[in-house]
């Protein structure tokens, strides 16, 4: 709020009210609008009236005041008139309240703003031309008046003049200033008007409309069978007939005249008239057919119309607009800044001093320090703010009265009591600046309970040291005070660097090593420069292990009291952990570390140091148990140290209560990788090394591996060990895996694993091995894979020069044809195909890991995500159990399907249960149904792969075929017990071998067609022969009737219907029946896995130089492999107590 005393300008608009200026503008205005609406308008439209010159504002005056204390408030000040000039009169003197502001103005008078012009009238519009009739012709319609001209609007008035004011002050009493505030703006320019808009030009008036009519001017006749002859001595009837019109006409126009003479009706006269000359009349002559060139009355008559027509009159010409109001209209000029005198009179009488501006205060920097010196701002300390300088920019001396400085209190910084949270600033001459020591003392207050940081995070805030002047007296706060500085508010030691082994084992012994650090500047400790007490508890869970307090002593929690710890160092401390042998595996526990810090230079009543918690840390770890070999085991799980105790447990116990079946744990945390070291030769072997030919369960989730941060198995695992044991038939599952990618980058590396490049490759392949054509190396691969897998082999094909290639094809060129013509000769192999460059140029050939060796990646489930009843499967999500099935090694998988006969007493058999059962033959069908789609995807025709007549191969040829094309059906019809007659084929096998048949019928509508547009040489239905022969083979020899035969072929003709679309598509039947037995959506059983062939489906080629970057790239991650594992060992070896 303010008290304001003026001498200000007056406003031009005021100027031209008070004076009258304006009130003929109105008037005019007043009168032009009735003379409007009296007087018709001229043709052209009246010009708009110009707007008149606009009234500047009137200069500010000149006022002097002198400020003295208030004798009658406190606090307040007097401001004595000692003369002003202006249009009104002020008071002599007037006293201010103490927190209001005495405004003195002398502001210029505003410029009037300028008047807009007159808009000129519109042109009258033209007057329209009359219509055309028969008697006349149309008239032009007049053209449309012009629009007046636009009237001139007027530019803004200048502003007046700001005045001067003369404030006369004491130098005792400058302080009072503060409360004295000025404004000696010039007044604002008027803003402009606007031109006024000219009137439009009016419409030419419209022509009259032309008139358009038709005529009777007589008939025409002609002789019919009725003619009556007559007079001949005329020639022409026409001639005479235009007589007698004539003649009538003049005798109708006499009647009608005598009519209207006599009074007759005007209208009837016309139309006897005009009936009459209608009338067709006889003429005296004779007619045509009687030699004569008149007519009579049995002539035909036709009337003879004749049109007539009068055009439109012109249009009249528009008028044209009236003239816009042309040049730029401005703002008024500003009035100058007015000038004031600030007048010091002197104590001593001499001469007074005058300035031009007044003082400004302003804060530009200070420094803050804790008060035990070790550079720490600590809850419970106090903080002093020095070397506090303050600037005076202003055109003056600041008050010689007291300022008081001091800090403004905030959420964790209080006001001590006293005079020492307070300082005084001395006088500032102008335009310098001075620095006081202060100090402002200040506390930082004490945490509370609740404010204690959450297990493992720090205790830190930050809070901005805010200072603020006030002016006493008056009680003014100096307003450029802002600067400010922000101190972080911890305490000075914290734990880190903590050491400790991710999974413990049962029963092993291990070191908790981890560092007292020291922020502060100085040392802390018993006897350190800050003398403080410092302690820290460790607890471990007395069920799970317990402490070494002292030499074997051994405790639950343990209390370490470390010495004096030195400025911005740490001390580092250790302790010994001892599990229980009998602690419960696959649990995280929690070592819990707690730091104590004495308060700063405070003691209890007691005299002893009252202590602070500051720092709480958990370091969870998993307590495993250790690897046991179990002898026959099929399984090995791999586990981390973020392996819950459920989710082993599951996958164990599904493996041996449902399968039957033993499984080994590896829990790669526990030994710092996946090696072990060899007893015997003391050497480092890969554990999975031990489970070739056996089945591999990862868990892909992320976990802490020792110091090298998040990894996952894809991250720890050496690609060779993974790609040799995919070689040697081990199939892999990878399970909670929360990224494909690096599943498919380790797919895509594995598959064919070239460990040498190229010409390395080449050098090592042997006699044996090379090949001079396609045809002879596809049949050597055929015959081979009946006895052994051929997975990660090289081969070598020198093709010779054709003759009549003139110039030799370059060797991308053959490589890209080999893999040509491997996809069609050996379509359900996977071959990866490059060449060396050597003359004649060497194709290398290396074969992949088969269709049916297991590769999978499923998805890490969310913990909220609902799971589906897992009684049937030992407690495991189905789609987990279904996935361990699935991963079964083929062979034991077409074990297990022929084992599974009714009333059987195997001991495998009655351990399964019926989940298992399902899920066994579930997967054959869907890993059969898999290599069938293979084997007919993108089949050429004419087709010759498989034989027309399979019937009439021979029982080993037949062998030969399936082993090399469909391995897997290969291990059903040809497994030991499915040649003993007295093993009966179950309704298991039937049900996959029933799905594979089916698979080779036609699927869509297009193939329906191209097996009946190509009957023969169709790879589809020669399949289909195949799969029919060996089923009958196998049937035979279970010494099958033809009759038990073809029933069987019938029941699996249902399976698949060529009419009923759903029944028709197998691999959705499939589908089906994966998402029924898993309990899924047919969405999520796709999307939720990936496949080793859903990656690399067939063969391809490779260029050379992409050959050798994989080695190079496969080299340096293997190395990588080894060097961070060797490092975790070496951190486990040194964290072991032996």
């Amino acid at each position: 709020m303010t008290v304001k005393l003026s001498v200000d300008g007056q406003d031009g608009k005021l100027i031209a009210q008070s004076t009258g200026l304006r009130d003929l503008r109105t008037d005019g205005d007043r009168q032009l609008q009735l003379y409007d609406q009296s007087v018709e308008y001229q043709r052209n439209g009246r010009p708009g009236m110009d707007a008149p010159r606009s009234i500047p504002g009137s200069a500010a005056g000149h006022l002097s005041v002198q400020i003295v204390e208030s004798p009658v408030i406190k606090g307040g000040i007097r401001a004595i008139i000692l003369e002003s000039q202006s249009s009104h009169e002020l008071p002599s003197s007037i006293d201010v309240p103490v927190g209001r502001d005495l405004l003195l103005t002398a502001i210029g008078g505003n410029g009037e703003d300028g008047m807009n012009g007159e808009d000129g009238a519109d042109g009258r519009d033209g007057i329209n031309g009359m219509d055309a009739s028969e008697t006349s012709e149309a008239t032009p319609g007049s053209d449309g008046g012009h629009g007046g001209n636009a009237g001139h609007g007027g530019n803004g008035g200048d502003g007046g003049n700001g005045g001067t004011i003369e404030v006369v002050v004491h130098e005792d009493q400058t302080h009072l200033l503060m409360a004295v505030k000025w404004d000696l703006s010039g007044g604002k320019g008027g803003k402009p008007g606007k031109h006024g808009q000219p009137g439009r030009g009016g419409s030419g008036g419209k022509g009259g409309k032309g008139y358009e009519w038709e005529q009777h001017d007589g008939y025409v006749y002609s002789c019919t069978a009725r003619c009556l002859g007559g007079d001949t001595t005329i020639s022409s009837s026409l001639v005479r007939y235009k007589t007698v019109v004539d003649m009538r006409r003049n005798l109708a126009l006499a009647r009608v005249g005598t009519q209207m003479v006599t009074g007759s009706n005007m209208i009837q006269s016309i139309a006897q008239a005009a009936n009459e000359l209608r009338s067709p009349q006889a003429s005296p002559g004779a007619c045509k057919c009687h030699g004569g060139e008149g007519h009579c009355t049995g002539c035909d008559s036709r009337p003879l119309i004749q049109t007539h027509k009068q055009v439109e009159g012109l249009h009249g010409l528009n008028g044209h607009a009236g003239i816009p109001g042309i040049g730029l209209l401005h703002n008024g000029v500003d009035g100058l800044q007015g000038s004031v005198t600030i007048v010091v009179q002197k104590s001593d009488g001499s001469r007074p001093q005058e300035y031009s501006s007044l003082y400004s205060l302003e804060l530009t920097g200070f420094d803050v320090e804790d008060e035990n010196g070790d550079g720490i701002f600590e809850p419970g300390e106090h903080l002093f703010i020095r070397r506090i300088k303050v600037q005076n920019s202003g055109g003056m001396p600041s008050p010689t009265h007291y300022v008081q400085l001091s800090m403004v209190e905030s959420e964790w910084l209080k006001l001590v009591d006293g005079n020492d949270s307070r300082a005084f600033l001395p006088s500032i001459r102008e335009r310098s600046s001075v620095t006081i020591d202060g100090p402002i003392k200040v506390r930082v207050r004490e945490r509370e309970e609740y404010e204690i940081p959450e297990i493992g995070a720090l205790f830190i805030r930050h809070e901005a040291v805010h200072l603020n002047a006030v002016m006493l007296w008056i009680e003014r706060e100096i307003s450029k005070f802002e600067f400010n500085k922000v101190v972080e508010i911890k305490y000075p030691c914290e734990l880190r660097n903590f050491r400790t082994l991710p999974t413990v084992a049962q029963g092993s012994q291990s070191k908790l090593s981890f560092e007292v650090y020291n922020h502060g500047s100085v040392s802390i400790g018993p006897h350190g420069y800050n003398s403080r007490v410092v302690e820290i508890d460790v607890s471990f869970p007395a069920a799970f292990g317990e402490l070494e307090s002292e030499p074997d002593q051994w405790r639950e929690s343990v209390t370490i009291t470390p010495g004096d710890i030195r400025g911005g160092g740490g001390s580092r401390l250790e302790r010994q952990l001892r599990v229980h042998n009998d602690a419960q595996s696959y649990q995280h526990v929690a070592a819990v570390f707690k730091l104590y810090l004495g308060k700063p230079k405070q003691r209890g009543p007691d005299g002893q140091h009252e202590v602070n918690l500051v720092h709480v840390v958990e370091i969870r770890m998993q307590v495993s148990d250790h690897y046991v070999i179990h002898p026959g085991a099929s399984f090995l799980l791999v586990t981390n140290s973020e392996t819950g105790g459920d989710r082993a447990q599951s996958i164990r116990r599904f493996v041996n209560n449902s399968l039957g079946m033993e499984i080994d744990t590896w829990n790669l945390s526990l030994y710092a990788g996946l090696d072990q070291r060899d007893q015997d030769s003391g050497t480092m072997k890969n554990i999975l090394s031990m489970y070739h030919g056996k089945t591999i369960i990862f868990l892909g989730n992320r976990f802490s591996f020792f110091s090298q941060g998040r990894k996952s198995i894809f991250d720890v695992c050496d690609p060779e060990a993974i790609a040799t044991a995919a070689a040697n038939s081990t199939n892999l599952l990878f399970l909670d895996t929360p990224d494909f990618k690096p599943h498919e980058n380790l797919i895509n590396e594995i598959s064919f694993w070239p460990s040498q490049s190229v010409s390395g490759t080449r050098d090592n392949i042997s006699q044996s091995y090379q090949f001079h054509n396609v045809s002879d190396f596809a049949t050597a691969i055929t015959q081979q894979k009946q006895y052994s897998d051929l997975s990660h082999e090289r081969y070598a094909i020198t093709l010779p020069k054709k003759w009549h290639h003139v110039v030799p094809l370059r060797p991308e060129t053959l490589a890209k044809r080999v893999a040509k013509q491997l996809r069609r000769k050996l379509p359900t192999e996977k071959f990866l195909v490059t060449f060396h460059a050597s003359n004649p140029p060497d194709i290398i050939v290396a074969t992949g890991i088969p269709h049916h060796k297991s590769m999978v990646a499923s998805e890490r489930r969310a913990a909220s995500e609902q799971v589906a009843d897992t009684s049937a499967s030992d407690g495991l999500p189905p789609v987990e159990a279904y996935m361990i099935v699935e991963a079964i090694a083929l062979h034991h998988r077409v074990d297990l399907l022929w084992d599974t006969v009714a009333g059987s007493t195997s001991n495998i058999a009655a351990l399964r249960s019926q989940f298992v059962i399902e899920a066994l033959t579930t997967s054959l069908i869907q890993t059969t149904h898999r290599e069938v789609e293979l084997l007919l995807r993108k089949a050429p025709w004419p087709d010759e792969l498989l034989p027309s007549n399979p019937s009439k191969h021979s029982f080993e040829e037949l062998k030969t075929m399936f082993a090399s094309h469909l391995p897997a059906l290969h291990a059903i019809l040809f497994h030991p017990p499915a040649l003993e007659p007295a093993v009966v084929v179950n309704n298991n096998v039937q049900s996959v071998l029933s799905h594979a048949l089916a698979a080779t019928r036609p699927q869509s509508k297009r193939q329906i067609a191209g097996q009946v547009l190509m009957p023969t040489h169709n790879r589809r239905r020669r399949a289909e022969a195949f799969l029919r022969a060996g089923i009958t083979m196998l049937l035979r020899k279970k010494d099958c009737t033809d009759v038990e035969i073809s029933y069987f072929f019938s029941r699996a003709g249902q399976v698949h219907t060529l009419g009923n679309s759903t029944k028709r598509n197998t691999s959705a039947a499939v589908l089906r029946m994966v998402a029924g037995l898993t309990k899924q959506s047919e969405h999520a059983v796709v999307k939720g896995r990936q496949d080793a062939t859903d990656i690399v489906r067939s063969s391809s080629y490779l260029a050379p130089e992409d050959w050798d970057s994989r080695v190079a790239i496969a080299k340096t991650r293997s190395k990588k492999v080894m060097e961070e594992a060797n490092e975790a060992r070496q951190m486990l070896e040194r964290m072991l107590v032996s």
